[in-house]
């Protein structure tokens, strides 16, 4: 028979990790990355009703900008991917 090891509570509560806490947390991440993009177009789609106010001004855009439309466009090829592989593999 085999017998059973006794740990204090603090110690098992270490060593043991919420089951789908990470999968909680990635779809947090993606639905910030969803709802930002969303805004992102909101934004866009308001600024061009009034581009003809500020046709003949110049536009400057942030290197802080840049770098999140790059993270955004990152995201969306690594979402893209796994979408086409499934296409790719789809047998019917």
């Amino acid at each position: 028979m085999t017998k059973k090891v006794v740990r204090p509570r603090i110690q098992d509560r270490e060593e043991r990790k919420p089951k789908y806490f990470h999968n909680l947390v990635k779809k947090v991440e993606q639905r910030k990355w969803e709802q930002e993009i969303v805004y992102e177009r909101k934004l866009v789609k308001e600024r061009s009703k009034e581009d003809h106010l500020y046709a003949d001004k110049d536009k400057f855009v942030t290197s802080a900008y840049k770098k999140k439309l790059a993270e955004q466009a990152k995201w969306m090829e690594e979402e893209r991917l796994p979408q086409l592989r499934e296409e790719k593999d789809d047998v019917s």
